[in-house]
């Protein structure tokens, strides 16, 4: 059962009453283009959630760091030298895909980006990323293309049209995304995170020093109240799968261990050789690693932490567990709040 402090998570994004409409498409777009002198009319942003995704990733996020200088602090050869992310973002019962770009405003000004994002309601997540995702590249290609608002306006108009035509032959879904328990298999045979299972038991480690333990169903003796979840970053080595199985593996791991309601957001910069996860909602500390180099944010499997044996015995069983199959499979339902 989800508990009291990440419904409240989920809340922020997806608020009683509201985003509930029959269409399963909403696509929007804010940030910067030449088109405009200073930030973008927004564009498409009629649902709650979309307008959270804006405030958390655009405004507080990369507008903190920006306004922080916590990126100006890097050597020009140390920070990413472009914003060139594609994003998959689960938060409660949407999930958002999108795509975000350095672009520049009328007066030339190139700190912020452009973001192109789709909502996606009753609609699975393999469906998505097969489906929207690629339309998204078009999106961008045509913004990049032109320097006319009417045409930004049109594209995203006329991309949001052909999504719904798309989802419209897609019979309702209310599982959202399947959770298998063999990911965590997947996860270590695809993805290189050290021989004998080191760098994969460090990513373990993380998760549950960082989150786990921070987890709302954890009790303070000293307050006797529940403590809020604690929302973490990991930086992990890209797998060398296709993109969209990649995710669809850690998305599967980490809501089948933490709860199917827990926001996740999936970063992955297109020029490099690693993907971030933000467990929870992000904060301007994560996504600070939008333009950070591995020196600023080291690979979470490479992190030489402490194991005692106890945790060791624990991961491994779990490995063992997904390599047997023996935790079954559960559903990410639009109806599981």
């Amino acid at each position: 059962m989800l508990d009291s402090a990440i419904k409240k998570i989920v809340k922020r994004f997806y608020p009683k009453g509201q985003d509930d409409p029959s269409e399963k498409v909403f696509v929007a777009a804010f940030g910067k283009h030449p088109a405009w002198d200073d930030h973008i009319d927004d564009i498409g942003l009629d649902m709650d959630t979309l307008i959270a995704a804006k405030r958390i990733l655009y405004v507080q996020g990369i507008g903190g760091n920006i306004d922080s200088g916590s990126w100006g602090k890097l050597q020009e050869n140390q920070q990413i030298e472009d914003f060139n992310h594609v994003f998959v973002w689960c938060m409660g019962r949407s999930i958002i895909v999108g795509r975000l770009w350095s672009s520049r405003d009328g007066k030339g000004r190139t700190s912020y980006p452009m973001v192109v994002c789709a909502q996606c309601l009753q609609l699975s997540l393999e469906w998505i990323l097969e489906n929207i995702l690629p339309g998204l590249e078009k999106i961008e290609k045509t913004c990049v293309e032109t320097t006319s608002a009417d045409d930004v306006r049109t594209t995203i108009e006329n991309a949001q049209k052909e999504f719904r035509q798309l989802a419209h032959q897609c019979p309702p879904c209310t599982d959202l995304l399947q959770i298998h328990s063999d990911a965590l298999t997947k996860i270590a045979e695809c993805f290189e995170v050290g021989g004998n299972h080191e760098g994969l038991l460090r990513i373990l480690y993380h998760i549950e020093r960082e989150v786990e333990r921070y987890k709302p169903d954890t009790v303070d003796s000293r307050k006797t109240k529940t403590l809020t979840m604690r929302s973490a970053l990991l930086r992990v080595p890209a797998s060398p799968p296709p993109m969209p199985e990649g995710v669809l593996w850690w998305m599967s791991f980490l809501l089948d261990k933490l709860g199917v309601n827990t926001p996740l957001l999936i970063l992955m910069p297109q020029k490099n050789t690693w993907i971030d996860i933000i467990i929870g909602e992000p904060a301007v500390a994560q996504l600070y690693c939008l333009r950070a180099p591995l020196k600023g944010v080291p690979l979470t499997s490479s992190v030489p932490y402490n194991m005692d044996a106890e945790f060791i015995n624990r991961a491994d069983k779990l490995i063992e567990d997904s390599q047997s199959g023996s935790n079954g499979q559960v559903s990410m339902g639009a109806d599981s709040q």
